[in-house]
């Protein structure tokens, strides 16, 4: 399900469930590992591109997460995995205010056309 944000931003929740955007005829799905996700704990994205069925490549593959307040560098290069699969294992801390919703960017080159597809993910606090 695409959710808007402020202004033109759209985003597709995939706290609960995977969750696939359509970035100019090439759906782009995300999937993590561990649901709920859970702070501070590494746990591996995925992300896999296709079009009219097959898996098409997403050259140059990134992704990027982020929240409404600045929390530092959380940019990681996707690299191949199985099945049409890029992934990058990934670490997001807790925000001290509380908050636990994450914003994440995936861009990539398909097609000759750069593509962005945008997920949002709320994070479970870590364990005592």
């Amino acid at each position: 399900m695409v959710e808007h944000g402020q202004g033109d931003e759209a985003w597709a929740d995939v706290t609960a469930a995977d969750a696939t955007v359509d970035a100019g005829g090439v759906g782009i799905t995300f999937s993590i590992a561990s649901r709920p996700a859970v702070a501070l704990e590494r746990t591996r994205v995925r992300i896999r591109a296709q079009s009219r069925g097959s898996v098409v490549a997403l050259e140059g593959a990134r992704i990027s997460f982020e929240m409404t307040m600045p929390m530092g560098d959380h940019r990681y290069l996707l690299v191949p995995g199985q099945d049409g699969w890029q992934e990058a294992e990934v670490i997001l801390p807790l925000c001290m205010s509380g908050k636990r919703r994450w914003f994440a960017t995936v861009e990539g080159t398909a097609a000759g056309r750069l593509r962005t597809a945008r997920f949002r993910l709320d994070l479970a606090p870590p364990t005592p």
